[in-house]
């Protein structure tokens, strides 16, 4: 396959652009339509299953969005490697198709469903619905004519760097260079190591993410009516967690697999 430097460095930056451009669009869209009430009230989208669609693309691209920019500043931190700038891209194609879905889940409702009359701040959600569709269209678009060079692996001798790679090349460019060696070393080798235990690693955060989301709820809303109800909120949160990890530990290379002993 050929892939010229100049082609792979032009769609690595449009595509990276645009994955950052219909992030942020889709985010303020989803800001403004969930969390202003008087807004929220009067549209279609905000009721389930819409209301589930919207925030799972939310948190994907929450999580697609951070492994992408630790990584992008990992990158920066060292030589430029091509197989890193393609899983950058990778990245942000994959927050495009997310932000594409959220949007498009809005654009059935207000068909199917319809707005009431009256709605409140209706023209402020149109134009940020627009904005943010807009940027879909031409994420894909940028995703579509970068294909080739998103599925081509450059060849390489050493395995390709994971987060856990990309946080020791940020705490070594920081002054902190024996540190990270020696953690790197421990991760390599270690039987404890997240690397020999990935799926453990998911089932870690979803754990983690469900305790936080019913602890954040009782912050802000006080004690829960009943426990059934506080481990059902939590079940959601980690099965959401769990299920992004999985399905984006491979794309995003969150955690690779050891060397082979």
């Amino acid at each position: 396959m050929n892939v010229t430097d100049h082609d792979a460095a032009y769609d690595f930056r449009f595509v990276t652009f645009m994955g950052a451009a219909t992030a942020a669009a889709f985010l303020l869209l989803a800001m403004v339509t969930t969390q202003v009430d008087v807004i929220q009230a009067g549209l279609p989208f905000t009721d389930d299953p819409y209301d589930g669609v919207t925030w799972f693309s939310v948190f994907g691209i929450l999580l697609v969005a951070g492994a992408t920019v630790v990584r992008a500043i990992g990158h920066r931190s060292g030589a430029y490697d091509p197989a890193v700038a393609r899983r950058i891209a990778i990245g942000a194609a994959i927050a495009i198709v997310i932000a594409t879905v959220g949007v498009a889940s809005d654009l059935i409702a207000l068909v199917l469903v319809g707005v009431p009359r009256g709605a409140t701040g209706f023209g402020v959600v149109i134009m940020l619905l627009l904005l943010a569709a807009a940027n879909a269209v031409l994420g894909l678009v940028a995703t579509w004519r970068a294909r080739s060079w998103l599925g081509h692996v450059p060849p390489r001798d050493d395995p390709e760097p994971d987060l856990i790679d990309e946080v020791g090349a940020i705490v070594s460019a920081v002054g902190a260079r024996r540190i990270a060696g020696r953690v790197i070393g421990w991760v390599e080798r270690s039987p404890l190591s997240p690397r020999r235990h990935r799926i453990l690693v998911g089932v870690l955060a979803a754990w983690l993410a469900g305790v936080a989301a019913i602890a954040w709820h009782v912050l802000l809303e006080g004690a829960w009516a009943s426990p059934a109800a506080a481990l059902l909120f939590g079940g959601i949160m980690a099965f959401i967690v769990i299920s992004l990890y999985l399905l984006f530990l491979e794309p995003l290379r969150i955690v690779r697999s050891p060397r082979p002993d």
